[in-house]
């Protein structure tokens, strides 16, 4: 091998290590309730769950004030959004009605949940952890107004997922059921929350339990 080939060679290996340096450094989000108060936090890595000191001590957080959940009103994360939380209360005001892609939610203490039906909008990858669960994850692969699939003439599907909280109870296996082609989510599941702004704007749904 010549040497400008060889040298060639070297520089394109530390580009590709560059690169993938900079994907495995890209922050995500964390936000956890403690103490009666919620922070934010943006983090280089992957906490371990609940570990509310490392996070603190590692992760650049803040304090904020906890979103009114208003279902009229709509919130988007960008990139990963981790969320450790201990009641239903706390969660439902974070996700409910929220648009994020990439969800992490952990349980942090032997709490019993009951069964509430939290909306999560655009969700395609979702992973769960309790203590009396080990870390599940879901891929949830549906079209995105952003994707190739979805530039069609016509408006896409809007995707909405409905997670059951009392997942975080047992230890039955992460599961998920998809309906498409629905013109009422009101009509057709009467028992799921619906914001006012979606059944305004949008005409077809894909539905996701997760449960």
């Amino acid at each position: 091998m010549s040497f400008y080939k060889c040298q060639f060679f070297l520089l394109g290996f530390l580009n590709l290590y560059i690169i993938e340096d900079l994907v495995h450094s890209q922050n995500h989000t964390l936000i956890f309730s403690k103490d009666n108060n919620i922070r934010n936090c943006s983090c280089s890595f992957d906490v371990q769950s609940c570990d509310y000191s490392l996070a603190n001590l590692m992760c650049n957080c803040k304090t904020i004030a906890l979103p009114k959940n208003k279902t009229g009103s709509r919130l988007s994360y960008n990139g990963d959004l981790t969320i450790w939380f201990s009641d239903t209360t706390t969660l439902g005001r974070l996700v409910n009605f929220t648009i994020v892609h990439n969800l992490k939610l952990s349980l942090c203490g032997a709490t019993t949940l009951p069964t509430e039906y939290l909306a999560i909008l655009g969700l395609r990858y979702l992973r769960v952890q309790a203590e009396t669960i080990q870390e599940q994850s879901l891929t949830i692969t549906h079209c995105n107004v952003k994707d190739r699939l979805c530039r069609a003439p016509t408006a896409p599907p809007f995707h909405i997922s409905y997670l059951d909280t009392s997942l975080f109870n047992g230890l039955s296996l992460l599961k998920s059921y998809s309906v498409e082609n629905i013109s009422s989510i009101k009509e057709q599941f009467p028992n799921l929350p619906l914001s006012s702004w979606i059944s305004a704007t949008n005409k077809s749904y894909i539905v996701t339990l997760i449960y």
